[in-house]
């Protein structure tokens, strides 16, 4: 599944930057701490770059689907219970975090989102505080645990859009080593701080106060380069931000290409499937588990169709052609005349 998924990311995404995976250590316990912009691309793209194999926290509702419980089970995702599931589930999470420390206990490896929600803005939400008590578990399981905290900056150019290009900044590792158990409050937030101030140099962060006004100045930015973009920022020197290709007539027209030769899987995305996401953030995960299906259906269906007009050769090599052109059109980025509406 891992070697599937990543394949299909490579096809999916014009580019993808992997950046400080030296990072990650073998054999240590890790927490993987990333921020949160883009539902569940943001697991895939994590749980593909890297050697071990991390557990998931995962928001409780999810597992509701009783028959897919297994299958979560398989990929490693734990449940993690927040307030709109209802206070009395709360104390469930006790359970969750005392799992964690026994993972932890055998070096293995948890990845969760700290900001505990999603959103596209570019930039670093409040942390909350069960990421702590995860440490906090594990640390009472084992005074002399040598915790790694990995912070990763996942940074998108245009996160609702086809074909994106995006970036995954792993950071230097926050080593937490405690020799007595219960975290104290100013350890806690420190620790916070720390993860904090490492997301907001891994990606993109603009300060709220003044984020629409910074947004509505500039344009055509390369936003999967954050150590450039943030440097430009904190300098207020815009002229210096990494710039991205600008759309022109001939991207349009790559566009209208791929969308020709693609027609029907798109109108089916477009006019049935696409106005039932329920928010921008779960688009592109939409988009991306649609076309995981989708198209080895089409490529099916259209080498069926070539048979009956050509040898088995050249029918193959027709539908080889066709995912060719696919694949470049991708990577050459063209820009479809619904985004730019």
């Amino acid at each position: 599944m891992k070697i599937l998924i990543r394949c299909a990311l490579l096809f999916y995404f014009k580019r993808i930057r992997i950046i400080g995976l030296e990072n990650v250590p073998k054999n240590k316990p890790i927490l993987f701490l990333s921020n949160h912009q883009n539902a569940l691309l943001d697991v895939l793209l994590i749980v593909t770059h890297v050697s071990v194999k991390p557990w998931f926290l995962t928001r409780a509702d999810v597992f509701n689907q009783k028959r897919l419980i297994g299958f979560f089970n398989f990929l490693q995702m734990l449940p993690i219970y927040r307030i709109r599931d209802g206070k009395n589930k709360l104390q469930k999470n006790q359970q969750v975090f005392e799992r964690c420390a026994q993972l932890l206990d055998k070096n293995e490896a948890i990845a969760l989102f700290p900001e505990a929600n999603h959103s596209l803005k570019r930039r670093v939400r409040p942390l909350s505080k069960g990421f702590t008590r995860i440490i906090n578990s594990a640390l009472e399981r084992n005074p002399k645990m040598d915790l790694h905290l990995i912070p990763i900056g996942q940074n998108y150019q245009r996160a609702t859009a086809f074909p994106d290009s995006c970036s995954l900044y792993f950071g230097e590792p926050i080593i937490v080593k405690n020799k007595h158990s219960n975290l104290g409050k100013a350890t806690i937030e420190d620790t916070k701080q720390k993860v904090t101030s490492a997301l907001q140099k891994l990606t993109v962060h603009i300060d709220e106060d003044v984020y629409d006004g910074i947004l509505n100045e500039i344009h055509n930015v390369d936003f999967t380069k954050p150590e450039l973009v943030n440097a430009a920022f904190d300098s207020n020197t815009y002229s210096q931000l990494p710039k991205s290709n600008t759309p022109n007539l001939f991207s349009y027209l790559k566009g209208l290409v791929f969308e020709v030769i693609n027609f029907p899987v798109i109108q089916i995305w477009r006019f049935w499937l696409k106005p039932k996401v329920p928010e921008d953030e779960f688009k592109d995960t939409f988009r991306f588990g649609y076309g995981l299906l989708a198209m080895p259906l089409f490529y099916l269906l259209l080498l069926g169709l070539l048979l009956f007009f050509f040898k088995v050769k050249t029918a193959c090599l027709l539908v080889v052609i066709h995912a060719a052109l696919n694949i470049i059109l991708i990577k050459m980025d063209f820009t479809s005349f619904a985004q730019r509406k």
